[in-house]
């Protein structure tokens, strides 16, 4: 083959190894992007009437405080959530807690919001509430814990939590709820995808 036609043919092979390696080079530089993130919580605690606690995570300002319920056991579990965003008035969203506690965290304009669900020995358990941040439409609730008994271990029973990861991608988050490891009777990894409309 004279040298003339090696020329083009090659010049098209090592084309093609540029485009490969670009492709692959961009791909490093996205996949932090691309890849699911631990979502950063914060923990907020209202011991009882009268009891605030602030938070602020990046441009929101978040305040739980207690609200009044008349005739409840439980003052502690009826919180206000107060939410400040920038150039917004302020929101506000009730919930409940057990003990008056729990974690929150924004990711991107998602509010998420970890509460407590039962009270008493083996009885809590945690739920994950997605929010939308400018509006603070519920958007889903996932139970986030569960006691169960394992193996043929008789007695008290072992409190199994998911992990939650979160990515935005296209216009979608996604969150996955993971446990360490695989047990019987429940599921081991939940997946929840959310179209970003804001």
């Amino acid at each position: 083959m004279p040298n003339a036609q090696r020329a083009p043919c090659l010049s098209r092979i090592v084309s093609r190894h540029r485009m490969r390696a670009s492709t692959f080079l961009m791909l490093l530089v996205l996949w932090p992007a691309l890849a699911f993130a631990d979502v950063r919580w914060q923990k907020f605690f209202v011991g009882g009437e009268g009891d605030t606690q602030s938070l602020k995570i990046g441009q929101v300002s978040l305040t739980f405080r207690t609200r009044e319920v008349r005739n409840a056991d439980f003052k502690e579990d009826y919180l206000v959530m107060t939410v400040r965003r920038k150039d917004q008035k302020p929101d506000e969203y009730w919930l409940e807690s057990s003990y008056g506690q729990g974690e929150v965290a924004v990711e991107g304009d998602i509010l998420l919001l970890k509460y407590g669900v039962g009270r008493g020995t083996f009885a809590r358990v945690e739920h994950v509430r997605a929010l939308r941040l400018q509006s603070l439409e519920e958007l889903v609730d996932v139970q986030s814990s569960y006691y169960i008994l394992t193996g043929s271990k008789k007695g008290d029973p072992d409190l199994l939590r998911y992990g939650l990861k979160i990515q935005t991608v296209r216009g979608f988050t996604t969150l996955s709820f993971s446990l360490s490891k695989r047990q019987d009777g429940i599921p081991s990894e939940k997946i929840v995808r959310l179209k970003n409309d804001g």
